[in-house]
């Protein structure tokens, strides 16, 4: 054994060397890191779900369309509660101004 790791082609003393070396608040960076970047896990993750949906989509469209029509009534409910409350608040001719296309 000649003391060279044989994955990366480092001597296995590298590492106390450079810590040896370097001053205190220097970081030793040690190859490779095993460490993925968040955006990277968020990308793949969002992926992962998009085809996922994708696929249920494609085999079972009557019910992804019923839990689409499902999810979109749950997120607008407390928007159309905050409509029904400026409604009530605010007075008929404002609110035709605000409403009128």
């Amino acid at each position: 054994s000649s003391g060279i790791n044989a994955e990366y082609g480092y001597t296995s003393g590298t590492e106390e060397t450079d810590r040896e070396l370097l001053p205190l608040f220097h970081d030793v960076s040690v190859y490779p890191k095993k460490e993925l970047p968040f955006f990277l896990v968020f990308t793949a993750g969002l992926c992962l779900f998009t085809l996922s949906l994708a696929l249920l989509t494609h085999f079972y469209p009557i019910f992804m369309g019923e839990l689409a029509r499902i999810a979109l009534e749950y997120f607008a409910t407390p928007f159309a509660m905050i409509a029904e409350h400026l409604q009530a608040l605010l007075p008929q001719q404002v609110w035709n101004l605000l409403t009128r296309a």
